[in-house]
């Protein structure tokens, strides 16, 4: 993905989320070189991976596929339920981009429509491990939505209005949309501590190459801290 089309999703992002007026903290704003310069007090931040993160899931066709992410608090990793025993983000979406269909081995989150259009939610049960963890096209999935059990078949969907929310449990496969003629959205993420980089499953499989160096970054992304 080029750092291009990460510095002008990025500031995409801040102008969706002021119009919608979902409020960000200051270290959103904050440049690469402010992050340097604060590396003595933002140990925490770095080992939590606050901040954002923007990908195209390696299509080459962000304005289809993919999302803005920020990550606003989020415990360790390593020890789950210590401290911040829970994750925070947005996820800020254009109308008719997509987020490939995955599942959690780890977090149940909530995920909610802050502002905007419509969310649509397409679910499927997983098959076993021993069967490759493949997408249960057949049974129902039985799940929450505001605290109400809901069930639906196998590959169907959910649409979550502003200010509704589905609960996504481990091993439930979920792909997100925005409904195109409902315009763009702010998702939040409410969920148990979040890794990236171990607690997602693709199916398809997801591979995503390093970051095409076009220009120079305007904004620091997670998971490209200095240590």
């Amino acid at each position: 993905m080029k750092r291009s089309v990460i510095n002008t999703g990025i500031d995409w992002a801040i102008d969706t989320c002021k119009r919608f007026h979902c409020a960000l903290p200051d270290f959103a704003y904050w440049p690469p070189e402010q992050w340097e310069e604060k590396k003595a007090s933002t140990g925490y931040m770095r080992k939590v991976a606050l901040g954002w993160d923007v990908t195209d899931y390696d299509t080459g066709d962000f304005q289809k596929v993919g999302a803005v992410l920020f990550t606003l608090r989020n415990g360790e990793v390593d020890r789950p339920e210590a401290g911040t025993v829970y994750c925070e983000k947005y996820i800020v979406m254009k109308a008719g981009q997509l987020l490939p269909c995955h599942f959690h081995y780890f977090k149940t989150e909530d995920i909610i429509n802050r502002a905007g259009g419509t969310l649509r939610v397409y679910v499927w049960n997983s098959t076993p491990e021993s069967d490759g963890y493949q997408k249960d096209l057949k049974s129902d999935v039985h799940l929450m939505c505001d605290g109400q059990e809901v069930t639906i078949p196998a590959g169907g969907y959910v649409d979550i209005k502003a200010g509704n929310s589905i609960t996504l449990t481990p091993y439930i496969y979920h792909s997100f949309v925005a409904v195109q003629e409902d315009g763009d959205l702010v998702v939040g993420e409410v969920s148990r501590v979040n890794d990236d980089a171990a607690d997602n499953h693709f199916n398809p499989s997801v591979n995503l190459p390093p970051v095409a160096e076009d220009e120079p970054a305007r904004h620091q992304l997670c998971g490209g801290y200095k240590q």
